[in-house]
């Protein structure tokens, strides 16, 4: 069961990572490609709309290390509001995506890592930084109404309220969100990804003493209202 979108306060945990960009250093500590646009999934297959006219707020899950205020393991907006407890699940529509690549720095380095948006890019970085270089993808969801708080869903699409954001994922999270995407796509190139329901929410992984909260997506078996589908539909269009 979803809870309810709510606010929280802080609450301990040990032996816990970052994995994800969740807090606010490191968003301010990442150089960002001039142009920026994101792969959609509309029910033609086709990819790439312009993102940069859309409010599209963040998604964040709590770390240990995250600045943000909130129980560990959840998913947060805007790194104030609760959609999504720790390992809670809510079917989301996947709108679209974008792999990029960047310089590993560790967190706390005081470095801004190099981002570029394609794979020969990212081996004339590799040649000459002292960093591994890295996939990662920036993922825009939206998501259908939880709770009763309607100021967090103020979108209507057809007969529900929708909140639409945007999660960057790295490492195990890209493996468990990114690459499912597209493993799906590949398997099942006649059918869309924002035309099947996925199931987002979090899951605690742990390497020797340390665990951390990673996001998932899981494809489902349900399908997208056509309201919804339109909607994908039509961010495409206006993108070409």
């Amino acid at each position: 069961m979803v809870v309810p979108a709510s606010k929280h306060t802080q609450q301990p945990i040990v032996n816990q990572k970052t994995e994800t960009m969740s807090s606010k250093k490191e968003s301010t500590n990442v150089q960002v490609a001039e142009t920026e646009t994101l792969a959609v999934a509309p029910t033609n297959n086709s990819l790439a709309f312009s993102t940069q006219d859309i409010d599209i707020p963040r998604l964040n899950v709590i770390q240990k290390m995250s600045e943000i205020k909130g129980p560990i393991g959840a998913v947060v907006i805007d790194q104030d509001s609760v959609l999504l407890e720790a390992e809670q699940k809510a079917p989301v529509i996947v709108i679209g995506a974008v792999k990029k690549w960047k310089e590993n720095v560790p967190f706390g380095e005081d470095y801004i890592p190099k981002i570029v948006s394609s794979e020969a890019e990212a081996k004339d970085i590799a040649a000459d930084s002292n960093y591994e270089v890295i996939e990662f993808a920036e993922i825009v969801l939206l998501i259908p109404q939880t709770g009763d708080d309607d100021s967090l869903f103020p979108y209507p699409i057809g007969d529900t309220n929708y909140q639409i954001g945007r999660i960057t994922v790295q490492k195990d999270a890209y493996r468990l969100t990114y690459k499912r995407l597209f493993t799906f796509q590949t398997f099942n190139p006649a059918i869309s990804v924002a035309t099947r329901f996925w199931n987002f929410g979090t899951e605690l992984m742990s390497k020797g003493k340390y665990s951390w909260y990673v996001p998932t997506l899981a494809i489902t078996k349900n399908e997208v209202p056509a309201d919804a589908i339109e909607f994908a539909n039509r961010l495409t269009k206006g993108s070409n």
